[in-house]
């Protein structure tokens, strides 16, 4: 029952992301802070702390500077990257849904999996991965954050070329970015996204 209970509010948060999305192509919001020029030196955040659940995170490497791109169990998704040869190496995902694409002709389709949540996009008669959402602390970026991570730790990581809008912090490598979603100065969300 929790499972479902979990897997029904993943639907609902990406259906309301998605038709979010719809509906802001045009929207420009002000930033409300200038960029940092130091970390936070509050010493309840600087230091990274397990997660919750007593697991060590996931930390793979692989050598790519030029974009963003996650790894999972050893498997490395890239952004773009066809979601047949995705699903291929990660095996049956937990559970699958569809929703009208808003910027493309066709389905966002959307895979989610222990950890992480994959949502493709309609492209030139295939589907190619658009979003990559991790939903637990069980799994890390490449760098090693993961959510609950501080924001000191993301900044250490990730350094300050960033762009910032209501405590979302954005990094851009080439036609990639990482997101980072925080909350008291402590990481709520992580995505990564293709700039379409």
């Amino acid at each position: 029952m929790k499972k479902r209970c979990i897997v029904s509010l993943l639907i609902i948060w990406a259906c309301i992301f998605v038709l979010a999305g719809c509906n802001n192509e045009d929207a420009q919001y002000p930033d409300p802070a200038p960029n940092p020029t130091q970390p936070p030196t509050d010493a309840n955040i600087t230091a990274e702390t397990p997660p919750p659940n007593g697991t060590d995170p996931i930390i793979e490497t692989t050598p790519d500077d030029e974009i963003f791109y996650f790894v999972v169990r050893g498997n490395t998704i890239h952004l773009d990257e066809d979601i047949n040869d995705v699903l291929a190496r990660l095996g049956e995902p937990l559970s699958t849904f569809d929703v009208p694409s808003c910027a493309f002709d066709g389905m966002d389709r959307f895979f989610l999996f222990p950890g992480v949540q994959i949502q493709s996009y309609p492209v030139d008669d295939m589907d190619r991965v658009h979003t990559i959402l991790l939903t637990d602390d069980s799994l890390t970026t490449v760098g090693g954050i993961f959510i609950g991570s501080s924001l000191a730790s993301v900044l250490a990581t990730y350094g300050y070329d960033y762009d910032y809008s209501y405590g979302l912090y954005i990094f851009v490598r080439g036609n990639t970015t990482l997101r980072f979603l925080m909350n008291d100065m402590m990481v709520q969300t992580i995505s990564y996204e293709l700039i379409v």
